[in-house]
């Protein structure tokens, strides 16, 4: 009687792909300024070591 029984099988689901990052949104007024500062300090203190001649 058991040889009748059809066994159910789920059908197979793609994986969902990944989720796309949300956008970032405008970069403060403050980081060019930031980044200007940086730079500059760097490079007074590398020509304070002497490396740049």
């Amino acid at each position: 009687m058991s040889d009748n029984v059809l066994k159910f099988r789920r059908p197979e689901k793609p994986p969902e792909p990944p989720k796309a990052k949300p956008p970032r949104g405008p970069m403060p007024n403050w980081v060019p300024f930031a980044v200007l500062v940086a730079l500059a300090l760097v490079i007074y203190f590398v020509q304070q070591a002497g490396l740049l001649g």
